[in-house]
């Protein structure tokens, strides 16, 4: 009788065993992890985070707890969600940052808000950004969530399991792309879920990028750091770090594959003096095109700009000047984008330089004159002005710091030859500007002055000073200072030159010199010569009343 007592004892705890297996399987697949502190035990863990007493024991069971009394601090319990308490009272996440343009649409509402910063957030509420408009968020656990340009979420869920032992969220991603830091080590558990229409990105811990892809029909899932879980279509797989999947509509998650290493930024510029920005970089191999985001912080919380291309280099961000951060990443064929390469960078474009008028590159100088000129830069308060023999400006000629209007003058002649000029901008509200490029001009050989003139009866002979070697010069001779009726043009290597003489009168010469290398200099400043008459005006004069009655 005893021994049938037994064996009925025996039976019913199997078959209460066996029953609880059954009631905590389903259970246990969706589960958060507790760490234990000093002075806990079972049952004060029970009162604070279960909904029940009754899970005591089993609790005890599923954690394989010897001594529930005395549990050391650090081991980790299993506790099932569905098991835990539950509440949404008071949760909440907060935008830490925003720029741009974005959208809040509240549930309650349906209002569409601007999005500020310190704004909550509460579960059933859609954020949208426009484009280069970005914002990042702060949950309850302190997870961060940056949302891209041209996305759209919605905060399906946000719930807090136990007594602040679990924080549960949840993230309808609908367009666009996502970049999560989840802490990996917190007195408050974690659970974060980042769900599209083809697949949900589950975390405890990582950091990792979901986003949308060929038109919004795929999702890629990029891990940097700790374990996602993808499901899809009844099927969960585990994508460490270093890893990436794509997830189709309608197919379970694809295998794994490694993400593209970081791109070399060694040949990328750290001072940028003109926009739009030109980012330079070696090419990826296996990179089909690449991402490229401006932050303000090394964290990228305060993200600027970004922008993406199939061809180098980059060419965009129209930011203001400052200290920022560039990170560019590659994507491959699949559309897994793969690790960043970050550095610090500098932009220094304001106030612009202004247009130049004269000398232009490669242009020339007025021997004479020697003056440079540029249009007016509405924002300067005044400029910068720098001559050199050389293109490093090493070798300085002249230099002037305070040039108030848009005109500069050498005072001292230059030696014919090959020179460099560049001007900078300086505003009261920006400071100094980035200098133009090195313009490089020429002080050519003025043309020569007339330095003899003779006259016979048919004849007039001009005489200059002599040339460099090879040089040559141009003649001309008109009857008009604007030189629009020439007598006579001609080019000579002589420094002198005899004309048919013209009638009396005022007439205008000019010369200019051509280099050996075939480079004409300006024209020098016309002179006038009074040519004599041939007879005399007033040897006609007691003719004048003949010569009217005839004609």
């Amino acid at each position: 009788m005893k021994l049938c007592k037994s064996n009925m004892n025996w039976i019913g705890w199997v078959w209460m065993f066996t029953g609880l297996l059954a009631m905590t399987a389903p259970a246990a697949a969706e589960e958060w992890i507790y760490t234990v502190r000093p002075g806990d035990n079972l049952w004060n863990v029970t009162e604070r985070h279960l909904s029940s007493m009754r899970y005591v024991r089993q609790l005890q069971q599923l954690n394989k707890i010897l001594n529930p009394y005395a549990i050391p601090p650090g081991t980790q319990i299993r506790i099932p969600v569905a098991w835990s308490k539950q509440t949404t009272d008071g949760v909440s996440a907060r935008v830490i940052n925003v720029q741009g343009t974005a959208m809040l649409k509240r549930s309650d509402s349906g209002e569409n808000i601007p999005i500020e910063l310190g704004m909550q957030l509460f579960a059933g509420d859609e954020i949208r950004s426009d484009n280069d408009g970005f914002v990042t968020v702060e949950f309850a656990d302190h997870s961060i969530l940056r949302l891209q340009d041209g996305s759209l979420i919605r905060i399906n869920a946000m719930k807090i399991f136990g007594d602040f032992g679990l924080v549960d969220t949840l993230i309808d991603l609908q367009q666009g792309r996502t970049e999560s830091a989840v802490p990996e080590k917190s007195e408050t558990g974690t659970r974060f879920r980042i769900k599209t229409p083809s697949a949900v990105s589950s975390v405890r811990g990582t950091d990792f990028r979901v986003g949308m892809t060929g038109m919004n029909e795929s999702t890629s899932s990029e891990v940097l750091s700790g374990l996602v879980q993808v499901s899809a279509e009844a099927k969960e797989i585990g994508v460490p770090a270093g890893y990436g999947t794509v997830t189709a509509q309608g197919l379970p998650p694809g295998a794994p594959v490694k993400l593209l290493p970081p791109p070399d930024l060694s040949s990328t510029p750290s001072l940028y003096e003109q926009l739009p920005l030109v980012i330079t970089l070696n090419p990826l191999e296996g990179a089909v095109a690449y991402r490229a985001q401006i932050a303000s912080d090394q964290n990228f919380e305060s993200l600027r700009t970004e922008f993406t291309t199939g061809k180098l280099p980059f060419r965009d961000g129209d930011i203001p000047d400052g200290d920022y951060w560039l990170r560019v990443r590659g994507i491959d064929v699949n559309g897994i984008e793969g690790y960043d390469a970050v550095i610090a960078f500098t932009l220094n474009a304001r106030p612009e330089p202004p247009f130049i008028l004269a000398p232009l590159p490669d242009g020339v100088a007025d021997p004479v004159a020697r003056e440079f000129q540029w249009a007016v830069q509405p924002e300067a308060s005044h400029y910068i002005v720098m001559v050199s023999k050389d293109a490093g400006f090493t070798d300085l000629i002249a230099q002037d710091t305070q040039v108030k209007n848009n005109k500069f003058h050498l005072t001292d002649p230059l030696t014919p030859g090959h020179y460099f000029w560049r001007i900078a901008s300086v505003s009261e509200t920006e400071g100094m500007g980035p200098f133009t490029d090195a313009i490089p001009f020429r002080m050519p050989y003025p043309g020569p002055a007339m330095e003899e003139t003779k006259f016979d009866k048919s004849q007039m002979t001009f005489g200059w000073r002599a040339g460099g070697e090879g040089q040559r010069f141009h003649f001309q001779l008109a009857s008009d200072k604007e030189f629009q009726q020439i007598l006579h043009d001609e080019q000579t290597p002589a420094t002198r030159l005899t004309v048919q003489r013209p009638d009396g009168g005022t007439y205008y010469l000019r010369t200019k010199t051509i280099e050996a290398d075939g480079f004409e200099g300006p024209w020098g400043p016309p002179q006038a010569v009074e040519i004599p008459y041939a007879n005399p005006y007033w040897l006609i004069l007691p003719f004048a009343p003949l010569i009217d009655l005839l004609l």
